[in-house]
C-alpha cells in the first residue's frame, strides 16, 4: 500500500551552494547522505520543516542534464504489488521494482498522466521526524504539479495511490483551479488551466510563514532576493505569496495563509 508523499527530487549543479542554501536560508537539516557508485552520485535527503527534498548532483554530468525538479515520490511497504498494479492499470513503467542506487531500500518509477515521472520507494530507514522549529518558515504546505489532464492526474493520485481530496480552489478570472490531497502533513498541489500550460510539470514547492514581507526581506539580507512582481495577493485572496529561487532555479512560494486544511 501506497502511504506518504514522501518528496521532490531536485537534480542540482553545484552541491555546495546548493546545500548553502537549504541549510543556512530556509533552515533544512540533512536526514541522510548516500552515494551511487555506478553514476558518481551524491545522494543528499533534506527536511525543511516537516517536509522532505531529495538533492541529486553529478560530479561530471551528462551534457543533456535536467537540472531542477525531476521527480515525486512516494512511500509503500509492497513496491512489487503496488508498481504492478499501476503498470496494468495502464500507467508506464519506466523502472520495474529494484534495490537503490545508494544500497538504501528498493525502488521502482511509473510515469502519471500528465508524463510526470513518480518515484515509488520501500524502505526501512526513517528520514523524517516531526516539525523543525525555523524563525521565519512556519509548515512546509505543499508540492505543485502542473495537471494539464486534471481528470487523469486526479484519478492516479487519488483512486490508485490513495490520497484524501482536501479541497478544490477555483479563481473566476483566470478560472485557475487548484485540488489539494494529502496523505497526513503531505500536502500535493494539482495546478490546472482550461488553455493548457506550457510551465514545467514540477511546479514549485510552497512553504508557510507567518508575514511574506517579512521573510522576504529577512532572506534578502542573506542574499537571496524576491522574485520580480512578488509579493503580491494570493490569487486565491486568501494571504499574500512571495517567490525566491533555489541555485538551479527552482521556484518557492511563501504563503502567509492558514493551512489549506483549516480554509
Amino acid at each position: 500500500m501506497i502511504y506518504e508523499l514522501n518528496h521532490f527530487g531536485i537534480v542540482i549543479k553545484d552541491l555546495e551552494k546548493s546545500l548553502a542554501f537549504y541549510q543556512d536560508v530556509l533552515g533544512a537539516k540533512v536526514v541522510f547522505k548516500g552515494f551511487i557508485e555506478s553514476t558518481k552520485t551524491d545522494v543528499i535527503y533534506l527536511q525543511i520543516s516537516g517536509g522532505q527534498i531529495e538533492l541529486l548532483h553529478r560530479a561530471s554530468p551528462p551534457a543533456d542534464e535536467a537540472f531542477g525538479i525531476t521527480h515525486i515520490a512516494f512511500l509503500t511497504n509492497d513496491l512489487d504489488g503496488d508498481y504492478q498494479k499501476l503498470v496494468d492499470a495502464g500507467y508506464e513503467g519506466l523502472t520495474a521494482p529494484k534495490v537503490a542506487g545508494t544500497g538504501v531500500g528498493r525502488l521502482a518509477f511509473v510515469r502519471d498522466p500528465n508524463g510526470a515521472r513518480v518515484e515509488l520507494l520501500q524502505r526501512d530507514v526513517k528520514m523524517r521526524d516531526g516539525v523543525l522549529d525555523h524563525p521565519i518558515i512556519k509548515s512546509f504546505d505543499h508540492y505543485s504539479l502542473i495537471a494539464n489532464n486534471l481528470e487523469g492526474a486526479l484519478d492516479f493520485y487519488h483512486e490508485k495511490l490513495g490520497m484524501d481530496v482536501l479541497k478544490t480552489v477555483t479563481i473566476p478570472a483566470t478560472e485557475l483551479e487548484m485540488n489539494y490531497l494529502n496523505y497526513g502533513y503531505d500536502l500535493l498541489e494539482l495546478l490546472h488551466r482550461p488553455t493548457p500550460s506550457q510551465d514545467p510539470i514540477f511546479a514549485h514547492i510552497a512553504l508557510r510563514v507567518d508575514d511574506v514581507d517579512a521573510a522576504l526581506a529577512h532572506f534578502a539580507t542573506q542574499g537571496v532576493p524576491a522574485e520580480a512582481g512578488t509579493p503580491k495577493p494570493a490569487g486565491t485572496g486568501i494571504g499574500r505569496i512571495g517567490v525566491i529561487r533555489d541555485p538551479d532555479g527552482v521556484k518557492i512560494e511563501l504563503l502567509d495563509r492558514a493551512d489549506i486544511r483549516d480554509l
